[in-house]
């Protein structure tokens, strides 16, 4: 697999992670708003994924950065 499609996957998988995080965020404060017990799911899908998207999309930041100090370093 080839660095961009690499790259790609991991911002993809970042914003899907996110995405997820914030709508089950969502759901716990709608269920909170209706005098609803939130469900536990809910509660812990935002905890696990939003730090699990923060991760990749680090991950995605270095790597680019790597790769452009290598390219910088092959021109010279």
């Amino acid at each position: 697999m080839s660095a961009t499609r690499v790259d790609t996957t991991i911002v993809v998988a970042a914003v899907v992670a996110a995405a997820v995080g914030a709508l089950g965020l969502i759901g716990v404060l709608g269920q909170a708003w209706m005098g609803l017990t939130p469900s536990s799911f809910l509660t812990f899908l935002p905890m696990i994924l939003v730090p699990i998207a923060i991760a990749l999309a680090c991950v995605a930041m270095v790597r680019a950065a790597y790769r452009r100090r290598q390219t910088e370093v092959g021109h010279s």
